[in-house]
């Protein structure tokens, strides 16, 4: 489920093979001669509780130009439009996936297009074989909708391998989806339309940096969707003497013990648990964890008391961690005595493993969820429905290494976003969180917000949408129809400035 950049492990967005870290990409040679996609425009029907709607898909690819005017690079997307509607008043969403180097293909098929995969309704893997279904709960219900795959993933590809260092970093992974953006209104005349981006995992990075430089390019977004986004590397990458992950994945970490029955009875949903649990983090959590050694014996004591019974594993265990269970080691440690590995995109998911002992687990069952059925949704949906004939391998997940980060401390777009927030007093954004995501945690979001400068009118013009699901919450059918909601709402808030 995503394709990200070692370190972390964003699972931003999804698909996961992790590709190693070159100096270059290299093409597939095969795809050399067939890198130019042509525009192509089919008409559809999507049946809705509302009535029909009839749209036009519209798949090809923007132009980015360097300097000296040289294509460097095409940008592939699909365009979902409502017929009969004036393009001047209809909103647009562009939306994406993140990794770094993930395709959009899990937002596309997932919740925001008219075709989703075929998931259980719990978000488990269904039996193969795997074709799109209609999706009652597609957005483009309220808004026009471009699905935009990043440099080097899905069908977007590099003219050149050499131009990877300009299109493979924080910088200019924005600066091209800027250029994206301002082309595609201007090849479709759609400057007039109410605008939004969307971008999920390291989308909220991208997306976070992006509001700002389309602003500085002349483009005002009513609004940004944050969906299990991050926006500071720092809450999600550990290191000696950053104890902001703890903080963060905490929540997260009792809502999946919570699921898996391994908390008091007390404890009656899953709300209780967060809302109770993050209190605990403020009061007493992170301040232990800012004494660090100084911790008495007796307070060490306490502390890994109340770890145990918010995380279901034994206390011995926490102080073991020195009071710092991370994720990694949690995935096997929740469920170690029945031999199971919780996922990390969604920790409701399991995979029965070998043995009862060691620290690595055999996969991610959350990534085994959905890559299968994702993959050979969309290759078939491309081919037989948008009609788009070539041979080009549609990349899940693109090498877009080395990837490179911001110089001199975490990478991270809160400031970008913050700075935005007070330039522009109509902006307004809202994150969509999973309770059981255990790669970008719901309380590192809020703990990145917090931290953002904002002043009270400021923070009015952020919400928060939280589901009983993973990374990917559309993936289970009651968090997908409530996150369509959720947007519809927002969006439509965001328009009429209430």
């Amino acid at each position: 489920m995503t394709t990200i950049a070692a370190l972390t492990l964003l699972a931003f967005s999804q698909q996961s093979s992790q590709p190693s870290t070159q100096s270059k990409q290299v093409l597939p040679v095969e795809e050399a001669a067939s890198i130019v996609l042509p525009t192509r425009s089919t008409k559809h029907t999507l049946h809705l509780p509302s009535g029909d709607l009839s749209y036009t898909a519209t798949t090809g690819q923007i132009l980015l130009r360097g300097e000296s005017d040289e294509v460097e690079c095409r940008m592939f997307y699909v365009a979902y439009t409502k017929d009969g509607e004036p393009a001047g008043t209809r909103p647009v969403t562009f939306a994406f996936n993140g990794g770094p180097g993930s395709a959009t293909i899990w937002l596309h098929l997932g919740a925001l297009g008219p075709k989703r995969a075929p998931m259980n309704d719990d978000g488990s893997l269904p039996k193969p074989p795997y074709a799109v279904v209609e999706n009652s709960d597609s957005w483009l219900d309220f808004s026009d909708l471009v699905l935009v795959d990043a440099p080097g993933t899905g069908y977007s590809r590099l003219v050149k391998p050499e131009f990877s260092k300009k299109y493979f970093g924080v910088r200019q992974d924005i600066g091209a989806f800027t250029k994206f953006i301002h082309g595609w209104l201007t090849e479709h005349h759609r400057w007039s339309s109410p605008l939004f981006v969307a971008g999920e995992s390291y989308g909220g990075i991208r997306g976070s940096g992006l509001s700002l430089s389309l602003f500085e390019d002349g483009i005002a977004l009513n609004g940004f969707i944050s969906v299990s986004g991050t926006s500071n590397f720092m809450t999600l990458d550990n290191m000696r003497g950053n104890d902001t992950t703890y903080i963060g994945f905490f929540p997260s970490m009792a809502a999946c013990a919570f699921y898996h029955k391994k908390l008091d009875s007390r404890f009656k949903n899953v709300e209780t648990v967060v809302s109770e649990v993050r209190k605990w983090v403020d009061a007493e959590y992170a301040p232990a964890l800012e004494r660090g050694d100084s911790l008495s014996d007796a307070e060490k004591d306490h502390i890994a008391s109340k770890m145990s019974e918010y995380l279901g594993i034994s206390k011995k265990y926490c102080l073991g961690a020195n009071l710092r269970v991370s994720e990694f080691a949690f995935f096997r440690e929740l469920l170690r005595d029945e031999g199971l590995t919780i996922g990390r995109f969604d920790g409701r998911l399991v995979v029965k493993e070998e043995t009862k002992t060691g620290a690595f687990p055999i996969s991610d069952p959350s990534d085994d969820a959905t890559s299968p059925v994702f993959i050979s949704s969309i290759n078939g949906y491309f081919a037989d429905e948008l009609q788009i004939n070539t041979n080009m391998t549609y990349l899940p997940g693109g090498n877009v290494y080395p990837w490179q980060e911001q110089e001199g401390s975490y990478s991270e777009t809160a400031t970008q976003l913050r700075n935005l927030m007070a330039r522009n007093p109509h902006f307004r954004v809202m994150y969509c969180c999973g309770y059981y995501d255990l790669a970008c945690p719901f309380n590192a979001t809020i703990y990145t917000v917090n931290h953002m400068g904002l002043d009270s009118e400021q923070r009015k013009r952020i919400s928060f949408a939280y589901y009983p699901a993973g990374h990917m919450m559309y993936i289970e059918k009651y968090s997908r129809k409530k996150f369509h909601d959720d947007v519809k709402r927002f969006e439509q808030e965001c328009l009429s400035g209430n």
